[in-house]
């Protein structure tokens, strides 16, 4: 469970200088929706009930519902709390620790204009608009911190670094450049980190090799930490993906209804992730014995790393909404093409290590940018629901997305890839771990006296992972080889979000003022900051060892967020 839960790019991006992944697929396709207040306190099960902005990028057909023009403005906030602590505390990270964030949003905004045609049947409305709904909202933030008696992060990057020429991590070497990694891109193991690590002394040479900074060897053999070690390790993410619908939607008979959108897809995503390491206690640890100063005493280390993505893409939707005359039923579904995003990156690290009567100079890497697209999935929803005159309202939905038909390819022109199958081994990653994630939302509205709504809704969405892929050591060939292997039904299970949502409304006159809260959670997360790397054959064909002394921390967080939404609108 815990290889398969494990979701951060600290090992990741410490292989290679940029790398896309099924991750980054799934991070990027996935949807979670906001919407107005009354949307989300009904659970976004809104594909069968239409006449609220919210709906409408669910089902574009809604928006046709209503007898009314009608504005909408829904300022909301996230607050996300993780509680952290070590799997294992004797390894280190073992404080428990409760951290939160927090961010203003906007996940609701627009205008729909209803023109009535005058037609007592057939084509009664045409309504058109504009509407800016959230999809996804990727606010968070963890912290860790505890004592490691056996190793450490600046001797686990010391590993990676293995079998590169000095020249190379200094930039001394003419054949690459100073941050050329052009050369190194299909190479496991260089990677950006490295450089900045031995450059800022985090890392550097003892009897030829590389050691870390916290470390001491024996006869070219690690042996471990000088002294005990505090270590600290934080993960933060934030940014949202917006969907900025052209909605155009018929009403006929007021009985069927059908709509499209087309939709403008932007997307924002940042990381910020660092690792700091500092004696436990000063006078337990040694001397280290610096050219420049024998009796040198390390005092702390710091190393940073910040990614941000930034896309923008287009898709199109249609829709239908069916109201049959004298029943008080409402069935609805809805078809979303694949999304086409183009995303652009960009990563840069930062290195600092502190010895006292030594000058160590801090090191910044340049901003890494790359650029690639991905084709989200095909989507597919549909809904029903049931009235009880003008007195209460009960709604479900059911949504499918199968995430193993997303793809990476590269931009257009883009200069970065030199071939058309540089995605080939992402894309066969991509169809073997991910597949179909399935969305049950339900919403319940009352009416208990004029111009007074009560709301609540519930939803659940099954995660897109199906497999998970690790390293297998093969004797025959004297490498190691990414393995397949597939999810238990238990194990699956726990990787399912759960919302939970509720809310009120009052209307006055042309006005009108709806308030939701939403709490979701999400499935535990597993993260290992630093990895130990290990060599069979040569310094390519590298792997993790997971053995002592280099079985290192786990940290393990657990995730819970609040949205609150409060819309204020008008119709007219």
């Amino acid at each position: 469970m815990k290889k398969i839960i494990l979701f951060t790019l600290a090992s990741t991006l410490a292989l290679a200088a940029s790398a896309q992944s099924w991750q980054d697929a799934l991070l990027f396709s996935e949807n979670e929706y906001a919407g107005t207040a009354r949307s989300v306190a009904m659970g976004n099960a809104l594909t069968a009930v239409g006449g609220d902005l919210g709906s409408i990028g669910l089902n574009p057909a809604g928006s046709a519902v209503a007898g009314y023009s009608q504005f909408t403005l829904s300022p909301g906030l996230s607050l996300a709390v993780a509680n952290v602590s070590g799997s294992q505390p004797e390894l280190g990270f073992g404080n428990r620790v409760s951290t939160t964030s927090s961010r203003p949003k906007m996940p609701n905004l627009g205008v729909v204009i209803a023109m009535n045609t005058g037609h007592r049947s057939g084509l009664k409305r045409v309504s058109f608009g504009f509407v800016s709904n959230a999809t996804n909202d990727y606010t968070s933030r963890m912290y860790a911190g505890g004592v490691n008696v056996d190793n450490s992060f600046s001797g686990a990057v010391a590993s990676s670094a293995a079998g590169y020429p000095q020249d190379v991590l200094s930039g001394e070497s003419t054949n690459i450049g100073w941050w050329n990694l052009d050369e190194f891109n299909e190479t496991y193991g260089l990677s950006w980190r490295d450089m900045v690590a031995y450059r800022s002394g985090i890392i550097g040479t003892v009897n030829g090799r590389y050691l870390g900074l916290t470390d001491w060897d024996k006869d070219g053999v690690h042996s471990g930490v000088l002294a005990p070690l505090y270590q600290e390790y934080g993960y933060q993410t934030k940014g949202y993906k917006h969907d900025m619908l052209f909605n155009l939607a018929f009403n006929f008979s007021d009985e069927l209804y059908l709509g499209a959108n087309f939709g403008l897809v932007t997307l924002r995503y940042g990381q910020a992730e660092f690792w700091q390491e500092m004696p436990n206690n000063d006078s337990e640890f040694p001397a280290i014995p610096f050219d420049t100063n024998p009796n040198a005493r390390f005092r702390s280390l710091e190393m940073k790393r910040i990614f941000e993505a930034r896309g923008t893409g287009v898709n199109f939707k249609v829709g239908v909404l069916w109201r049959p005359s004298g029943v008080p039923l409402r069935l609805g579904a809805a078809l979303q093409t694949p999304t086409a995003l183009n995303i652009n990156t960009r990563m840069a690290y930062y290195g600092q290590a502190n010895v006292t009567g030594v000058n160590l100079p801090s090191s910044q890497s340049p901003e890494y940018e790359d650029a690639y697209a991905l084709i989200s999935p095909w989507r597919f929803n549909m809904g029903v629901a049931y009235t009880f005159g003008d007195k209460a309202l009960v709604s479900a939905d059911y949504e499918v997305v199968n995430y193993g038909r997303s793809r990476l390819r590269s931009q257009t022109a883009s200069y970065i890839y030199y071939s058309s199958n540089y995605f080939d081994d992402a894309n066969a990653d991509i169809k073997d771990v991910l597949g179909a994630s399935h969305m049950l939302r339900l919403g319940v509205e009352v009416n208990p006296i004029p111009g007074l709504a009560v709301r609540a809704g519930y939803g659940l969405a099954t995660s897109g992972q199906h497999n998970y892929l690790d390293w297998e050591y093969d004797p025959a060939d004297g490498k190691s080889h990414l393995m397949v292997y597939k999810l238990s039904a238990r194990e699956r299970a726990a990787l399912c979000r759960h919302m939970v949502s509720a809310g009120a409304g009052y209307n006055y006159g042309p006005y009108f003022a709806d308030l939701a809260v939403r709490f979701k959670t999400l499935p535990t997360q597993y993260f290992k900051p630093y990895e130990y790397l290990g060599y069979d054959n040569d310094y390519t064909d590298k792997y993790v060892v997971d053995e002592a002394p280099y079985t290192v921390p786990e940290v393990v967080a657990r995730y819970r967020r609040w949205d609150v939404i409060l819309t204020l609108g008008m119709r007219f």
